[in-house]
């Protein structure tokens, strides 16, 4: 379903801000006169001086700055607070793109703008960021135990400091991004038998150690690592990169089940404030 929407602002009932007078702004800042502005609008410079006046009189802080001048119009330039008028619209307009973009991608959680964020704009260098929301907090004297239940239900933990807790404000039921670094996370075929090994049964990962069970579904070499992306579920994938030589990479294939192993430490939280 595709949706058209346009972005008004509105003081006490009156318009203030739409498309157009936006474009107005933004005409003027770049010809430095209104009556230059008002053309390249595709507005008459009647309409355009109108519309200037009104947003000045209705603005807190005048948003055009003018000089009078002779035939050819003076000049005109945005006040600071007309710039940041304008780039506050863009912003919102934004957001209210990635809204409409985000109706029609069933992964894309609709309750939570980090989430939308998380899924449609927000660009890391760590290769991995997963959407969740904080389901214990296990506090220590230094760090801290959080405990992030992803969209599925599957968990994950991640050890940080207690200041880290404290500035991010995090409690449960807040939402967060966990970012992990491809590096850091090996791969474990379920054959894998190791006295650290927890109890995968359950869905509660360890204090120190996470495993996430998905089916393998790229698999890429080059000389020297393999990169490997797992699908945890509908909604998430993890996505590893390792050295060749790993004995139980070398003999992984498409559709295999394996688990994402990786410490607690190596993941980072991200929030909204």
């Amino acid at each position: 379903m595709d949706f058209d929407a346009i972005l008004t602002l509105s003081q006490q009932g009156k318009m203030f801000a739409n498309p157009r007078r936006i474009a107005l702004l933004k005409a003027i800042a770049c010809t430095g006169s209104i009556s230059q502005g008002a053309k390249q609008a595709g507005l008459s410079y009647k309409a355009a001086y109108d519309a200037v006046k009104e947003m000045n009189r209705q603005s807190d802080h005048a948003l055009i700055e003018s000089e009078k001048g002779g035939k050819g119009g003076g000049g005109a330039s945005l006040t600071t607070h007309g710039q940041r008028l304008v780039q506050m619209y863009e912003l919102l307009d934004q957001i209210q793109s990635m809204g409409l973009e985000a109706l029609n991608d069933d992964s894309v959680p609709l309750h939570s703008l980090l989430g939308v964020m998380s899924k449609l704009s927000l660009q890391t260098s760590a290769r991995n960021q997963l959407f969740g929301t904080i389901a214990d907090i296990e506090n220590h004297a230094l760090h801290d135990l959080i405990t992030v239940e992803l969209q599925s239900g599957v968990n994950l933990t991640a050890t940080i400091t207690h200041g880290s807790t404290v500035r991010l404000n995090l409690q449960p039921g807040k939402d967060v991004v966990a970012l992990i670094k491809g590096p850091a996370i090996d791969i474990k075929l379920p054959s894998f038998q190791s006295k650290e090994k927890p109890d995968i049964t359950k869905t509660t990962p360890s204090s120190e150690q996470n495993w996430l069970k998905g089916k393998v579904t790229a698999i890429d070499r080059d000389d020297s690592s393999v990169e490997v992306t797992l699908t945890l579920n509908q909604d998430d994938e993890i996505c590893a990169l390792i050295d060749k030589g790993s004995e139980d990479v070398s003999t992984l294939n498409l559709g295999d089940e394996a688990y994402a192993v990786f410490p607690s430490a190596q993941v980072i939280l991200a929030t909204l404030s």
